[in-house]
Order: C-alpha cells, then structure tokens, then sequence
C-alpha cells in the first residue's frame, strides 16, 4: 500500500522533459515515449552525430538506492555486450546535473500495445504463433548467451519494416544453465531462469489471441481456454508456456510444437 503511494506519488512529480531543451550541448529532446521500471525514454536528435536516438534517463526513484543504480548499470553492460540486429545498439553514457542516462539505437516501429490498442490490428491463432516463433529466434539468441530478457510483453516487443524487435532490458539478467528446483507460479516473473521468459510469452500470445474476441452482452467471465477459438493444440502449448501443465525446458521444444500449428 505504502509503496504504490509512493510510485503514484513520484510519477506525478517526474517531470517529463520538456521538447527543445538541450541535454548536454548535444541531445535536442524531440519527444516523450515512455517510462519503465527504472529509466524515462526520449526520442532525441544527436547533434553530433546528426541522428536520432533513445536516451534513457534514470527514474527519480531508482536513484534513491544503490540497487537501482547498478540495475541501470547492469542494463547498459548487457547492451554493450548484446551486439545483434534483434536488439537495440547501445551508444554511450553520461549524466545531466547528476542524472544517470544512456543512448541507444531508436527502433522506428510500432510496439504490439500499439498495433492492437490504438490502431485495432486483430490477430487468428495461425499469425499469432507465427509471430511467437520470430520472437522465440529472438528468446533462443538469448538463453544460448546466458541471457533472460525477464519483461517480453507486448510493449516491448517492436514490429519495424516486418521483422521483430525487442527493447527494454531493464529486467534482463544473466543465468546459470542450470535444472531449475521446485517453485511456485508467484516467483515465475521473475525466477533466474528461461521459464520466465516462456511464461511471458504465453501471456504475449494471449493478448494476440485476445485481439479477436468479442465480448457478448451480458456474458459472464470464463477462463481463456473457454473463451478463445482456438485448437487444441495451441491451448496445449501455451499451456506448458504458463507452467499449467509441465513446462517447457527449451526454445527448441516450444518451435517444434509451434511449428506443427504454423
């Protein structure tokens, strides 16, 4: 209770930037895009490099805590090291009167929150699966590095010029090829290990899914598995994905079953 005070608290004095101001001799705000768990993002023109870019600023929150700062650190590492078309390029870091940032590649796309709460896309089972086989290829990228992105939803996924983007990695941590020991569904979010990300992509698939349904008058609710036409098979694999039924272990063994619906 106290914490979601303080949040709502703290997002009501965050000033956003103002469009115009300068940052640094060098960054010329253009616009707002958003906020996350630990950074505020702007579209801003680099001057120096003539080009627009991301720069992430450090929430006024996260820099009460030195735990915050070192996430916003760790973020910036695992960008530098993560050098691959599917993620965004990291820049550079800096500070604005001793506020931590950190620029990166812009990616010039529309995120799925978008396409299916603002401009009403509607996705069937078949493209729905087939859009979560390009973000497992993106998924198995990471965990064969040691990486677990830990935030795919669909704010942070990008669809730019027909191919997959994924963003934010302020969650993303690395993890020890491992078997995973007993846990609850409360701790997957979170949890050290692929079966958060599997998780999550079950949750992704459902808003997909979701983007077709019709909600009659005076119906009650049920369960997704009552109210999605779907197979059989699909609610088989996401299923498995929410940790239902036994979990899936791999990205390989999530596209052998995807690819039978595709």
């Amino acid at each position: 209770m106290l914490r979601g005070a303080l949040l709502f608290t703290v997002n009501v004095l965050e000033k956003k930037l103002p469009n115009g101001m300068v940052i640094n001799s060098r960054y010329k705000v253009k616009d707002f895009l958003g906020r996350g768990s630990y950074g505020s993002s702007y579209l801003v023109y680099d001057t120096q490099e003539k080009s627009q870019v991301v720069l992430k600023l450090l929430r006024v929150h996260r820099r009460w805590k030195k735990s915050g700062r070192l996430a916003f650190e760790h973020e910036q590492e695992l960008l530098k090291e993560i050098n691959h078309p599917y993620f965004p390029k990291f820049f550079e870091k800096g500070e604005y009167n001793s506020k931590p940032y950190f620029t990166m590649e812009y990616v010039n796309g529309k995120t799925f929150e978008e396409l299916i709460f603002e401009e009403g896309k509607v996705y069937g089972e078949k493209e729905a699966f087939q859009i979560g086989l390009e973000l497992l290829k993106m998924m198995e990228w990471l965990h064969d590095n040691g990486i677990i992105h830990r935030d795919i939803r669909i704010p942070n996924v990008m669809l730019c010029e027909n191919r997959l983007r994924l963003i934010d990695f302020g969650l993303a941590r690395r993890f020890e090829k491992k078997k995973l020991g007993p846990f609850s569904l409360n701790q997957i979010k979170r949890i050290l290990s692929p079966i958060s990300d599997f998780y999550a992509l079950g949750h992704f698939l459902l808003f997909l899914l979701y983007s077709s349904y019709e909600v009659k008058e005076n119906e009650q609710e049920r369960s997704w598995e009552d109210e999605l036409d779907i197979s059989i098979q699909a609610k088989g694999i996401i299923r498995k994905l929410l940790a239902i039924d036994e979990p899936y272990q791999s990205c390989q063994e999530i596209a052998q079953d995807v690819m039978q619906l595709t």
